[in-house]
């Protein structure tokens, strides 16, 4: 194909997009429509996996308390042995005199009726990654090379129940993008289809004066990506303040599950991948579209 001809085409499908005006607009407003859904979709099952994914790093923390009679040098040779351990990331001592001030301002009821300090010296150990959370807390079980512990508290139930949690909404996301992808998919086939129905008249003309197929079918394609670009740039922009609505609606819910988690999916990627998805759904749906066509005519 020439330059001449390509620029021809080119300029014929653009002159096509301009002179069937209405069903242009019907053909972009669905295909827009259709990438909408599928990119909320795409952001939702995205993000709350993100949530999801980082609840557990919030539950990442063992708690450990001594013996009563352990005293501090005990104490601090039992900390270097924790901070020897496997999937340990780091290990703060509470003095037992900060966590017995802590409770009397926090509990003062609680506490003048004691008469000394009734609290052990106790840890706080960081694992590095909480799927490991396990094999921490059995080594610290081990009384023989631990017996100055005394109790260990953590999340670990808590943990196990987000992991799986994270699992099931990567899985539910996966499945729920996957089948808006291919019902996009089969919106934007027949939008084209019907769009390349409604010339008929003029593609049949084209065949009888010697058009080849290939000839035929770039303009039509042509306008098929023309509508998944510019779907997808309305989509985005419909995202972005859609987005920015429910985000201020969630930063004002205080849960200790939300807090701040910050996303990896910027408007830069958001728009970028919409446009690139509309561009190869459409082209996808265009081929077959106009393929199938070409066929029955």
């Amino acid at each position: 194909m020439s330059l001449s001809s390509l620029g021809f085409l080119i300029s014929e499908g653009f002159r096509n997009i301009r002179r069937n005006g209405l069903m242009s607009v019907a053909a972009l407003s669905t295909v827009a429509v259709a990438l909408t859904i599928l990119g909320a979709s795409l952001w939702l099952a995205f993000r709350l996996q993100e949530i999801a994914s980082r609840q557990p790093q919030k539950l990442n923390e063992v708690a450990v308390f001594l013996n009563v009679e352990t005293d501090r040098d005990k104490a601090e040779e039992v900390q270097t042995r924790i901070e020897k351990l496997q999937n340990v990331k780091s290990v703060t001592i509470v003095p037992k005199e900060k966590a017995w001030q802590e409770l009397q301002a926090g509990q003062p009821s609680l506490t003048e009726v004691a008469l000394d300090n009734p609290l052990p010296d106790a840890f706080k150990i960081e694992v590095t990654d909480v799927s490991k959370m396990d094999s921490v807390i059995n080594q610290l079980k081990d009384s023989s090379f631990f017996p100055e512990i005394n109790w260990i508290n953590s999340s670990n139930r808590e943990v196990k129940t987000m992991l799986a949690l994270a699992s099931i909404v990567k899985i539910l996301g996966g499945a729920a993008s996957i089948g808006m992808t291919i019902a996009t998919l089969f919106i934007i086939n027949n939008t084209i289809r019907l769009s390349v129905f409604a010339r008929r008249k003029e593609i049949r003309i084209m065949q009888m004066v010697g058009a080849t197929p290939r000839f035929i079918r770039f303009p039509l394609m042509l306008e098929g990506l023309f509508h998944g670009i510019a779907g997808g740039i309305i989509a985005s922009i419909l995202l972005l303040v859609c987005g920015y609505q429910v985000t201020r609606m969630i930063l004002q819910i205080r849960s200790p599950l939300l807090g701040e988690i910050p996303t990896r999916l910027t408007p830069l990627i958001m728009v970028a991948s919409l446009v690139s998805l509309g561009a190869i759904l459409s082209y996808i749906g265009s081929r077959l579209a106009v393929r199938r066509f070409l066929k029955q005519i």
